[in-house]
């Protein structure tokens, strides 16, 4: 139960901290090119640090990463009311990515060796977003969200102090582990490519929105809509295979981000909310289940696994930056399904190896 809250907390206070960015950017000034920047560099750090502290887990345990990382977002996540202008918002973003990605791989791992079905697990992550969204919305002053945020990593700090010792699986992982890389790009290709066009979507979303008519409450129920749903379906998915889950989760992403260039009103937005929240709960599950179930590094399969989440993070919002800049939002959203059905096809020729 402790671990369920500390993963349900935690990501609630990253979900309420993410969700306005876009918009506290373009009020201190930014572009829409450096909107893209600002939301890509706490994405590039966490690439830096899900990779190290990956490899630290797997070769040094996991209670102190877990610790440390909860008490460092403490400190970063408040910084974030102190953004005054673009380039201070840029820089505590990027602070608060590398604090997040010192203890997630090792949060993961820990559930799954106490014991814990990887869907039930990971669906407290996704409520924690649902619930973190929803709250901002509610909430709309940005400096309240950003001290809410705080105090909930304080509350998981707390209470990973209390954490017990669980038998850990350790194995010697090469800083650099391309042979790991090798064998899994069946499923880091894929998704790479899939979260990508995520992302580019993501970091546009709430802008979107109000181009639609959606109120900042409105925004938060939107939101809730996916990763409450996630948390719904992560219910029931452990029973089906991980190859199934993963191909499934693909298809219903590509046509969900298709579906976001078609509504006229923000209301239409929640059928699409619904299939990806659906595509993330297969994906998301199916990909965990098949790096886990094929390789004794678990920390650090999931690690990269995090990472690809990361890069894409990085790419995405820069490329939707350009791309909105130069042809809207519609245009966007073709790109994001069309890279995702790329990903399918990747994983159909690489599973063929």
């Amino acid at each position: 139960m402790r671990a369920n809250a500390i993963f349900f907390l935690s990501t609630a206070s990253t979900g309420m901290s993410v969700l306005f960015i876009p918009v506290i950017a373009k009020e201190l000034g930014a572009s829409n090119l450096l909107v893209g920047v600002i939301v890509s560099v706490y994405g590039l750090m966490s690439l830096i640090s899900m990779y190290l502290f990956g490899w630290v887990s797997d070769n040094r345990g996991r209670l102190a990463l877990i610790k440390a990382g909860m008490l460092l977002s403490t400190f970063t996540f408040m910084l974030q009311v102190f953004s005054s202008s673009p380039e201070s918002l840029l820089l505590i973003r990027a602070l608060c990515g590398f604090s997040i990605g010192v203890f997630y791989s090792s949060l993961v791992i820990y559930g799954m060796e106490s014991g814990k079905k990887l869907g039930k697990f990971t669906s407290y992550e996704s409520l924690g977003w649902g619930v973190g969204n929803l709250a901002a919305g509610a909430i709309a002053a940005y400096a309240d969200v950003f001290i809410l945020s705080a105090f909930l990593f304080l509350i998981s700090f707390t209470l990973a102090l209390k954490l017990p010792n669980v038998k850990s699986h350790h194995v010697r992982v090469p800083l650099i582990p391309l042979g790991i890389i090798r064998r899994n790009l069946n499923v880091y290709v894929p998704f790479l490519l899939r979260d990508i066009g995520a992302f580019s979507i993501w970091a546009f979303f709430p802008l979107y929105l109000y181009e639609l008519g959606a109120s900042s409450l409105w925004i938060g129920i939107i939101y809730f809509f996916n990763t409450g749903g996630q948390f719904l379906f992560k219910q029931y998915i452990d029973r089906y295979g991980s190859e199934r889950l993963f191909t499934w989760g693909l298809i219903l992403s590509a046509l969900a981000f298709y579906g976001y260039g078609l509504p006229t009103y923000y209301l239409h937005v929640l059928i699409m909310q619904l299939m990806v929240a659906a595509a993330w709960s297969a994906l998301s599950v199916g990909a965990m289940g098949l790096l886990t179930e094929r390789n004794p590094e678990k920390a650090a399969v999931i690690g990269l696994f995090s990472s690809a989440r990361s890069f894409a993070q990085i790419i995405g919002p820069l490329i939707a930056g350009a791309v909105t800049q130069l042809w809207g939002f519609g245009a966007l959203m073709i790109f994001a399904g069309t890279i995702t059905m790329a990903g399918l096809a990747a994983h159909i020729i690489l599973r063929k190896r």
